[in-house]
């Protein structure tokens, strides 16, 4: 299963389109009531930049967003470095 990205640059980091991803992203996990394979993941990126990461459940729980956000189908991505923003906890133990 792929998962989704977003990846934005410095200039985006720092006109908060993250932090508008992260409160979007939120309020479409709550909608969906919590599933525990939903998840939102970042990354430090390039020249100040980041990658977010959203997990593959994220295409039925939360398509219209991933769309309006142009995010980009890619694959799961490594561990090392990645900080969970929205989601349960334990959701590394069932990562796809």
């Amino acid at each position: 299963m792929n998962w989704y990205c977003l990846t934005l640059s410095e200039e985006e980091v720092v006109t908060g389109k993250a932090r508008q991803f992260k409160e979007a992203f939120a309020e479409a996990f709550a909608a969906a009531k919590g599933p525990r394979v939903m998840a939102l993941f970042q990354r430090e990126g390039e020249e100040g930049g980041l990658d977010l990461f959203c997990t593959p459940d994220c295409g039925s729980h939360a398509a219209t967003l991933l769309e309006d956000w142009r995010c980009t189908s890619c694959e799961r991505p490594s561990l090392i470095g990645l900080q969970l923003l929205v989601g349960h906890n334990e959701i590394t133990y069932y990562m796809p």
